[in-house]
């Protein structure tokens, strides 16, 4: 077949730096919002962990509770609560997390959508990272509504944080003051434009999520993986690599009356 020759409007989107793909190794500090407690590690870990080795730092942080995923039923809550941020902690260790932040929403609950944002808004102005990292909200077919409500809050929270007229907490805002982050990122995506090489990081990822043991028998685990490595060997296959991760990248701006932001 035929090379399709680009048209004037794709030569557009790659002079024009709104439309230009971030570099994600720029980035010094990295935000990444999660809707549960193992989201960024299965979507995102291998990358996390190469951001970090690259002299990143790691901010994790994660909306809901998780506790609807638990495996023992008769647990009590605030026993599984424990658990979840001890497994957490300890996952982050070995993928290089600094440090944890969590809102404690109701895990497949009720919970308000504006509050949710404001909370994200409020970590932004409060930490200052120069990229988020977060579940794309647009994944078609993607049924639970955490992984919606998050990315989409995640990502009006990047177009929005610089408003002053948007408030979070009075002590935050007062202190805060605008700046330009490098971009949004978002994995369990079907429209990536970034490929990351995780290979020296693989085995790291799979350790971290055998950690999750209050929702992820040994079993479970070795399945995850085993999915998780026949996309990742796919994406590696067409990035020149043993394992890779798929990203898609975007920049301030982009995420607004873009119509083109689905094929950047």
């Amino acid at each position: 077949m035929d090379a399709i020759a680009p048209t004037k409007e794709d030569s557009l989107m790659e002079t024009t730096p709104l439309f230009a793909t971030p570099d994600l190794f720029q980035a010094r500090r990295v935000l990444c919002v999660q809707p549960h407690y193992d989201d960024n590690d299965i979507g995102a870990g291998g990358t996390v962990a190469a951001l970090r080795a690259a002299g990143a730092e790691i901010l994790y942080l994660t909306a809901t509770d998780d506790l609807m995923g638990v495996i023992d039923p008769a647990l009590p809550a605030e026993v599984a609560a424990a658990r979840l941020r001890a497994e957490q902690e300890e996952a982050g260790a070995i993928i290089g997390v600094g440090a944890h932040y969590r809102l404690g929403y109701p895990d497949a609950g009720a919970y308000d959508y504006f509050a949710l944002r404001c909370d994200i808004i409020r970590h932004i102005r409060l930490l200052r990272p120069d990229l988020l990292l977060t579940v794309d909200p647009w994944l078609p077919y993607e049924a639970h509504r955490d992984h919606r409500q998050v990315g989409l809050a995640t990502a009006e929270a990047f177009a929005l944080y610089n408003l002053p007229r948007l408030a979070t907490d009075p002590q935050v805002d007062a202190a805060f003051t605008p700046y330009e982050m490098l971009g949004i990122g978002f994995y369990f995506t079907q429209a990536p434009n970034t490929l990351v090489d995780i290979t020296p990081y693989r085995e790291a990822k799979y350790r971290a999520l055998a950690c999750y043991r209050s929702q992820l028998t040994p079993e479970a685990v070795a399945q995850l993986t085993f999915l998780l490595d026949l996309k990742q060997r796919e994406y590696g296959q067409r990035h020149g690599c043993a394992y890779a991760e798929a990203l898609k990248l975007l920049r301030p701006g982009a995420l607004h009356c873009n119509v083109d932001a689905w094929r950047m």
